[in-house]
């Protein structure tokens, strides 16, 4: 339209020694036009602006489980968070040991609200709901549209769990339980049908916006990591603290993916409508008896997992029945391909150990395998030790502290590495590489602990 307008009006030149000759009522004629012209060019670009600046339309997509309404986003991306919502069902169907197609016919509303002022308009949306992230109830669901499809799709999942627990169980449970199922049957990888949910993701590109591990690390270097007992006294309404759902999330995590807890969860899940002291209570009550190791392996897990954690290679091998060591020297494999490992023995105060390890391991295989001694190979570093090297913790029996664990005792193995043990504890042993680079790894160290 430019070059239209150019060509049919563009201004003879005229130099300063000549006159154009055309009669002056051509002229008049001409600037007519030309003011003509430019007022019909004007409207036109008012009428386009205001069409750009109309809200976008409404848009509706149906899923087997799902109706989704959005006033905004592609369509593409709407039908890849109904096929990923879709896929996210059956799999929950099978956490929550439900029976075999008992969910094949249930169904929510959602909505995924750039504006909620319009939903509240349609009447989508009641009144007097205010939310920051999202909200459920029997049927429905909101989600205020985040920063990433990633993080929009999690809240989508979550609060589809938050509305099936009460659809299912009556109620969602205390804060610490609500929100920390709802959040590990939230986080996913991949998307629309190939989403599969209840991973702990691998790399901070793969969710982003979302934001728990950072909160967690700064956590861990100020020194003040929850104890687990905390985490279950939250109150009723943790007002959308997205730390809050980080450690709860860990901790439904940890009762979920050891074997002696799993069945615990589903037992409570079934409890959901039961006032928050009484739920927490009857939880804790059930498990006191591995209380002391669940305290301990809460510790270590908050201490590890980032990025790449792998539950089968990180599950902690404990017991309240291990013996307490008798000072006769001993020894333990120590796997590269896994994470912290115990000697399968407990250690009272006062003891003195004197620590050495022989062998070695491969670490990785590109180019080629490379080949690592207790030391470690200083040429290259993961979590700012030297890759392979030899770490031992001083893990405690029980948790003394009331709100926030103290930090643990890591160190590297030298030649010959001297402990003296100061409280009742277990001593556990790793091989240093990336939590997500474990599955490359071959071979171990053999630790050998005196007096």
């Amino acid at each position: 339209m430019v070059s239209t307008f150019k060509d049919r009006f563009a201004c003879r030149v005229v130099s300063k020694d000549r006159v154009d000759e055309r009669p002056a009522s051509q002229l008049g004629d001409l600037r007519t036009s030309i003011v003509a012209l430019l007022l019909m060019s004007f409207g036109m670009f008012t009428q386009a602006n205001a069409k750009a600046q109309a809200p976008a339309a409404m848009q509706t997509v149906t899923g087997k489980h799902i109706v989704l309404k959005a006033d905004g986003g592609s369509p593409e991306s709407l039908a890849e968070f109904v096929a990923a919502f879709d896929a996210a069902v059956p799999q929950w169907e099978r956490f929550w040991q439900l029976p075999p197609q008992s969910l094949s016919d249930w169904k929510v509303d959602a909505f995924v609200m750039d504006e909620p002022q319009r939903f509240r308009d349609s009447g989508d949306l009641p009144s007097d709901l205010n939310f920051p992230f999202g909200y459920a109830i029997p049927g429905n669901l909101w989600v205020i549209r985040q920063k990433s499809d990633y993080y929009t799709r999690h809240l989508l999942l979550h609060e589809g769990v938050h509305a099936l627990a009460i659809q299912q169980f009556g109620g969602t449970g205390p804060a610490w339980f609500a929100e920390g199922t709802a959040e590990m049957l939230g986080v996913h990888a991949d998307s629309g049908s190939d989403a599969r949910v209840n991973v702990v993701p691998q790399s901070r590109n793969a969710t982003p916006y979302w934001g728990r591990f950072k909160l967690l690390s700064q956590r861990r270097v100020e020194n003040r990591m929850p104890t687990i007992d905390s985490v279950l006294e939250y109150p009723r309404d943790l007002k959308s603290d997205v730390e809050s759902y980080g450690w709860s999330w860990i901790a439904v995590m940890l009762f979920s993916e050891y074997p002696e807890y799993h069945g615990e969860v589903i037992r409570a899940a079934k409890s959901g409508n039961v006032d928050r002291q009484s739920f927490s209570d009857d939880f804790k009550r059930r498990l006191r008896s591995q209380w002391p190791i669940i305290a301990a392996r809460w510790r270590m897990l908050l201490n590890t997992i980032d990025y790449g954690f792998d539950w089968e290679r990180e599950r902690i091998e404990l017991s309240i029945k291990d013996p307490i060591w008798d000072g006769r020297p001993t020894k333990r494999l120590i796997k590269a391909d896994q994470g912290w490992q115990s000697t399968g023995v407990r250690f009272a105060p006062g003891m003195r150990l004197k620590i050495s390890a022989t062998g070695s391991c491969t670490i990785n295989d590109d180019p080629k395998p490379w080949v690592s001694q207790p030391p470690g190979v200083t040429i290259h570093y993961a979590n700012e030790r030297p890759l392979g090297q030899l770490l031992v913790c001083i893990l405690p029996n029980k948790t003394e502290e009331q709100r926030h664990l103290a930090p643990l005792f890591v160190e590297a193995v030298e030649a010959e590495t001297e402990i003296v043990i100061d409280k009742h504890c277990w001593v556990l042993f790793r091989i240093n590489d990336d939590l997500g680079d474990l599955g490359n790894n071959r071979g171990g160290y053999t630790v050998s602990i005196r007096r």
